[in-house]
């Protein structure tokens, strides 16, 4: 049983991250909120990476495809949910 676990943990793992990116993503109106979207999945994808390789180092996975796959793909996922929430001079404009 724990070798089956283990063996579905990424799939269930890169599925919720998937969803959340294709949930995140919504209809973009303006050109400059989709250069900035695209520049935060960006740099997402560049923490994820780095962090997958540390938890490669940390020994975590048997295989270290795992960490290099998984980890761009929850930082896109977390700049996803975090794009622009903090900016309060956004809040009262409209498109």
């Amino acid at each position: 049983m724990k070798d089956f676990v283990l063996a579905a943990l990424p799939w269930i793992f890169a599925g919720l991250a998937v969803a959340i990116i294709c949930a995140g993503m919504g209809t973009r109106k303006s050109e400059k909120k989709e250069k900035e979207t695209e520049q935060h999945i960006a740099i997402g994808l560049s923490l994820g990476l780095l962090w997958g390789v540390a938890l490669n180092g940390c020994g975590l996975w048997d295989n270290h495809t795992i960490g290099f796959a998984l980890g761009p793909l929850w930082g896109m996922a977390l700049a996803t949910l975090f794009d622009n929430r903090n900016k309060k001079d956004d809040a009262g404009k409209s498109e």
